[in-house]
């Protein structure tokens, strides 16, 4: 099982709309089988995919790791069925909110939980993706997400206050890869994306940083329409931009996830810097 964490410490960049799109494709598209955990306490993907953020186990998983309980007692109550065939859910709740960095030093709170789930073979084995769609705070749900993640997928809109706010990110990332040496900037995924003088230049700006840019979504109303009809693009608007630049997406990280180089016609706009 390949763990990607969607992750950005500002929110409005889309974060919840490429996790939904990537596990709904993944599964629809290349029958993948794919668990979905909304680390985020405002649970939107939950709600996107039928759950119910009252009865989310996501934080009763991070609280009660620790309790003398094997692997599969702690991971399998928390999981349930998504609407979309082939993917399931770990559901986020309101109580998320309560589990600040601080609440790691206490006995109660274990953020290597999902890390030992995910090493388990009996539960790496049931699925062949798993996506974590990360809080815009650094905090112990976040914290856990990059403990058990393979790799990171950033995606940011390209204005002046997320490009300010990434040399965070980057250096948390940094901090956790001291622990979690596997883990790996999977790209930077510019979304909303439209062709101006300004998007150009901050394009480029992060690929002269030395940032991978895996791909762009283009801006679309069909991407506010999803929301609102609670299905992703590939069944709301399947011929939309959008939802074909998230297909190509998905085709390479299904590429890279094993090992294969995908053809250069393939790759997304040819955004790709090494």
């Amino acid at each position: 099982m390949k763990t990607i964490a969607i992750c950005n410490l500002k929110g409005g960049v889309a974060k919840t709309v490429t996790t939904v799109n990537i596990a709904a494709i993944l599964a629809h598209d290349h029958d993948k089988r794919v668990l979905v955990v909304d680390a985020d306490s405002q649970a939107n993907t939950t709600e996107f995919f039928g759950g119910d953020p009252q009865h989310g186990r996501l934080s009763a998983l991070l609280r009660w790791g620790g309790k003398n309980l094997s692997r599969s007692e702690l991971f399998f109550p928390s999981v349930q069925y998504s609407n979309i065939q082939g993917v399931d859910l770990i559901a986020a709740d309101d109580s998320l909110m309560d589990l600040d960095l601080s609440s790691l030093k206490s006995e109660d709170v274990d953020a290597a939980v999902l890390r030992d789930c995910f090493r388990s073979d009996v539960i790496a084995q049931l699925y062949d993706f798993c996506l974590i769609d990360c809080p815009p705070a650094f905090n112990a749900a976040s914290a856990a997400a990059l403990l058990a993640a393979d790799s990171v997928l950033i995606p940011i809109k390209l204005d002046a206050f997320s490009l300010r706010g990434m040399a965070n990110l980057l250096r948390q990332i940094s901090n956790m890869r001291k622990i979690n040496p596997r883990l790996q900037l999977l790209g930077v995924l510019p979304t909303m994306w439209y062709v101006s003088e300004e998007n150009i230049k901050a394009e480029r700006t992060l690929r002269e940083s030395g940032l991978r840019v895996i791909g762009r979504i283009p801006r679309s109303v069909k991407v506010d329409d999803m929301t609102f009809r609670q299905q992703p693009l590939i069944v709301s608007s399947p011929r939309s931009e959008a939802c074909r630049a998230y297909r190509r997406l998905a085709k390479r990280i299904i590429a890279e996830a094993s090992g294969r180089q995908i053809p250069l016609h393939e790759q997304i706009g040819g955004d790709d810097n090494g």
